[in-house]
């Protein structure tokens, strides 16, 4: 009954007070008020997010893969100064994100930029 008001493009005040009355006039038992609680709270909620199309979503996934190689590089710039070419394009061809995640960390730890560049090229190897 909620969703077909809902969707019947009721306000949430009118439906709000419909139940109101209902739950004066009936009253549904604890259990139940709450399992509906939750329902109500979770249909709303899911009318609220806009749909996202796999174009939107693909282009999501490119930015945070191009984020996070630029975070990589980024903070090897700032620790080591000079990053060569040829590691910041071998950093431009990852595209695992969880891969990338692991080099941010690496690169706030990482000793120097030979150790680096080693472990980036055993995982690209693998």
């Amino acid at each position: 009954m909620y969703k077909a008001l809902y969707e019947e493009n009721y306000s949430e005040k009118d439906i709000r007070e419909l139940f109101r009355f209902l739950d004066w006039v009936l009253g549904l038992p604890e259990p139940l008020a709450l399992e509906f609680k939750t329902f109500v709270n979770q249909y709303e909620e899911a009318q609220k997010m806009r749909y996202i199309t796999s174009i939107e979503r693909i282009g999501r996934q490119e930015g945070i893969l191009q984020t996070s190689r630029e975070n990589v590089i980024d903070i090897l710039q700032v620790r080591f100064k000079r990053v060569p070419k040829a590691l910041t394009q071998t950093i431009q061809q990852i595209d695992d994100t969880s891969f990338l995640s692991k080099l941010i960390k690496e690169a706030v730890l990482v000793d120097s930029l030979k150790t680096f560049k080693q472990q980036v090229e055993n995982v690209a190897k693998s």
